[in-house]
């Protein structure tokens, strides 16, 4: 059996304060996190067993009226909180050194964290938050141990060394948590009283046979080798340093006391995690008297004593630069409260972190509380809280994307957590890496996040104004400048060079053009790297299509135009100039001529006699004898003319139509049947069928 198989397979109990990991950091990426014999950046992680009441640590108050709805047991009065000053929040009264702390800019409040689908059981649910896993997916390994192992891929058996002397990873406690268990591996160092640490076993180097028993001894003297040499080094820093600010009389003031001396006392070890328990507050989570008081605010009591303490312990050795606290629970309480003074598992909860490089804003939106709500309803997840490992990984430990990716299993978007994750002029580069970081809004900066000349895209307009006929060279293109600060010069190739200034009001044509593709660069003046080019096509034109549609009752034609930008028309003589590709235009009695032309005759020209008659009426229809016939307009005479079906003229007549417009012939003596009755003149052609009987 190998050593990593059967480590993998022996309980934690049996590996308590005897086996250490790597740690989730790039050693390669970052100076400081490259080995343990230099101070570098500190990961403390504390932990809330039972599901903190997000909604009653932090206090959405533009929503505190629903809240007082639905929440009408734990709510605490809006009077006894403490106003965050930030997105109009407020802290519970137990927490006014958190306000301290934000007001320096060491506190950030990231909210609504949690995962979707959310399983309300304190293991799973505490197993995904360390896992790192879906919800749906159940793994051995925790996100901190994959991190370490991918760095420190010779863990146990090298280690300690040269390198690294220190351990990568303590937890505070009697045993490993999954966060920090590997996949091959129980990757955390476990201290509970670091000034009582005793040996093990007496130093031996027995020599074991290659069997299954033997890897097993094997492996328990390279364990107990280890832990011998990190308890002395632990031990050591413990008693290097003191703490001259009074810490809680408490489990988790304790534990960051021990962390603190550790840091202090020079131990290089990267990634710490404390815990508190009891924040599963069902009953009496507040006094029914006093519901600023009670179990939740105990809690919350210790949480923020530790914490400052922490802070200010760090401070007096100038280590607090250098160490980012975050806490996290596995869920958060019911936007409900229970008839017990309490609350019941939830889903998204805010996360705090604390340290004096981070971006002190808050992340997220207020909570969305209804005025009616019941015990299915619960807060909408807005960040997955992988996404805040990821950040922190990114930001603070020197994690690139293919470590990541080993810890967390799949990319996930970062969060602005650290000051090296701000843009504060927006330009695009983080700050870390700006070295300009006053560029103003909207500037184009190189990766340096410095300013470079550049234009607005819209700048420039390069326009072909008119298409080449084949072989006669009249295309022509528009150059014009949007952006009047400056001078450009644009150069064409053969097709010419100039300027665009004010002179000419920043606009040009190129004209005598061939059809072909010219490339048009322009420059600007005082600016010798800046250049932008265009490639346009000049073509040669569509042939014009025009499409006429007459329309009698109104006496209008209805022209469509295709093919150009714009057209001359001409109808009976008079002439039109348009860039519209539909017109209407009226028509006079008679005949009426139209022309349709373009600027360039290799379009073609369009050409239409539309005659538009005035209106004629025969009656009565059928007759025996004389045939009315009314003829309007202006005519003096029109021209009858009677024809059989078969074609044959049976009349051919002029009749003068007087000022009452009515004239009359006689057919009387044509034989009964179907006749053709055609009028003519010069605003009349039209034809009708009549029945003689």
């Amino acid at each position: 059996m190998k050593r990593r198989d059967f480590i993998h397979n022996i309980s934690h109990a049996a590996a308590l304060g005897a086996i250490m990991p790597s740690l989730p950091i790039n050693w390669s990426s970052s100076e400081l996190l490259n080995n343990t014999i230099n101070p570098g950046n500190v990961l403390v992680i504390i932990r809330l067993d039972g599901g903190n009441d997000g909604l009653n640590t932090v206090i959405p108050l533009d929503q505190y009226s629903n809240l007082n709805l639905v929440r009408p047991h734990v709510i605490m009065p809006e009077n006894k909180l403490i106003q965050l000053g930030k997105n109009d929040l407020a802290l519970h009264p137990s927490l006014e050194d958190f306000k301290i702390l934000s007001e320096e800019k060491r506190m950030k409040v990231i909210q609504n964290v949690g995962y979707n689908e959310p399983d309300f059981s304190h293991f799973r649910s505490m197993d995904i938050w360390q896992s790192a896993s879906d919800n749906d997916q159940y793994l051995t390994s925790g996100w901190i141990g994959r991190f370490m192992e991918k760095n420190h891929p010779n863990y146990p058996e090298q280690y300690p060394n040269t390198q690294f002397p220190h351990p990568l990873a303590i937890e505070l406690g009697w045993q490993s948590s999954l966060a920090f268990t590997g996949q091959y591996s129980f990757p955390s160092f476990i201290v509970n009283n670091p000034e009582n640490f005793q040996e093990i076993i007496n130093e031996f180097d027995h020599i074991y046979p290659n069997t299954y028993s033997g890897d097993r001894l094997k492996y328990a003297q390279l364990i107990a080798k280890q832990s011998n040499q990190y308890s002395n080094v632990v031990k050591e820093s413990y008693l290097a340093s003191i703490n001259n600010i009074n810490f809680p009389n408490d489990h988790l003031g304790w534990q960051l006391e021990i962390v603190s001396r550790l840091i202090k006392g020079g131990l290089n070890t990267r990634v710490y995690m404390v815990q508190m328990g009891g924040f599963d507050t069902h009953d009496q989570q507040v006094n029914t008297d006093d519901t600023t008081k009670g179990s939740h605010a105990f809690l919350l009591k210790q949480l923020n004593d530790s914490v400052i303490a922490f802070i200010k312990s760090l401070d007096e050795t100038g280590d607090s630069d250098r160490v980012l606290t975050m806490t996290f629970s596995e869920f958060g309480r019911t936007i409900n409260s229970n008839g017990s003074n309490g609350t019941d598992h939830g889903t998204a909860a805010p996360m705090f972190i604390f340290g004096n490089k981070i971006s002190d804003d808050v992340l997220g939106t207020n909570p969305n509380i209804p005025e009616v709500a019941n015990w299915e309803d619960n807060l909408e997840v807005e960040f997955d809280f992988r996404q805040v490992y990821a950040s922190i990984l990114d930001q603070w430990m020197g994690a690139d994307e293919e470590t990541e990716r080993a810890a967390l299993l799949k990319d996930f978007e970062k969060l602005p957590i650290t000051g090296s994750a701000i843009d504060q002029d927006g330009d695009g580069v983080l700050d870390r890496d700006d070295l300009c970081n006053d560029t103003p809004a909207g500037a184009i900066v190189d990766t340096n996040g410095c300013e470079v000349f550049s234009l607005a895209a819209d700048t420039f307009t390069v326009l072909v104004t008119s298409a080449s006929c084949a072989g006669m060279n009249n295309g022509s293109i528009a150059l014009s400048a949007k952006d009047e600060r400056y001078s450009y010069t644009y150069d064409a190739g053969a097709a010419g060079t100039g300027e665009l200034n004010a002179t000419n009001n920043y606009f040009a044509t190129l004209e005598g053009l061939a059809t072909g593709s010219y490339n048009i660069c322009f420059s600007v003046d005082g600016q010798t790297n800046y250049e932008r080019c265009y490639t346009v096509t000049v073509g040669e034109p569509a042939p014009l299509e025009t499409n006429a549609v007459v329309n009698t009752n109104t006496r209008t034609v209805d022209l469509s135009l295709r093919g150009a930008k714009q057209y001359q028309v001409t109808l009976n003589g008079k002439p039109i100039t348009t860039e519209k590709s539909t017109i209407t235009l009226p028509l006079v009695a008679g005949n009426n001529i139209l022309q349709v032309r373009t600027d360039l005759e290799c379009q073609g020209v369009y050409f239409e006699e539309i005659f538009v008659s005035e209106e004629v009426k025969v009656y009565p229809n059928p007759t025996k004898g004389p045939l009315q016939l009314y003829v309007g307009g202006a005519d003096r005479s029109v021209n009858v003319q009677v024809t059989s079906l078969q074609g044959s003229s049976v009349l051919n007549t002029t009749l003068e139509v007087g000022s009452r417009r009515i004239g009359t012939i006689d057919i009387s003596n044509l034989t009964s049947g179907m006749y053709i009755v055609t009028l003519k003149s010069a605003t009349v052609n039209t034809s009708h069928k009549i029945i003689k009987e």
